[in-house]
């Protein structure tokens, strides 16, 4: 069997991630973009896709998921996989979100902004 790995280090894709969260925070009420999957387990390989949980405020908006991935997409994030929820969605949905993005990188809010010290925790 034969594995490529991926074009862009973990660091590399952070800091694109970072930079789309700014660009997306312009455009969605964002709350917190995290990154999770086989990224930050340190699985990916060049198939792998990005899965990135973004959180914005209510209410919802038909648009949002298109919004997210359009402005995801156009900082060169590839396979890009986001997962968009409302603040109220995510609330509904804590245990399996904190599940499925256990290990995470909270990448929004930047850190300066972040409330607590575990940010870079999964989502609880």
């Amino acid at each position: 069997m034969r594995v490529s790995w991926p074009d862009l280090t973990l660091p590399e894709l952070v800091a694109r991630l970072e930079q789309a969260a700014r660009a997306l925070a312009e455009e969605l009420p964002l709350r917190r973009l995290v990154l999770f999957g086989s990224w930050v387990q340190g699985r990916a390989t060049a198939a792998s896709d990005v899965d990135v949980l973004v959180i914005y405020a209510d209410p919802p908006r038909a648009d949002a998921f298109a919004v997210a991935w359009r402005v995801l997409t156009a900082a060169g994030l590839p396979r890009v996989e986001p997962h968009v929820y409302t603040e109220s969605q995510a609330a509904q949905l804590a245990p399996t979100l904190a599940a499925m993005t256990r290990p995470a990188i909270a990448v929004y809010p930047p850190p300066s902004d972040r409330p607590s010290p575990g940010a870079d925790q999964a989502v609880e």
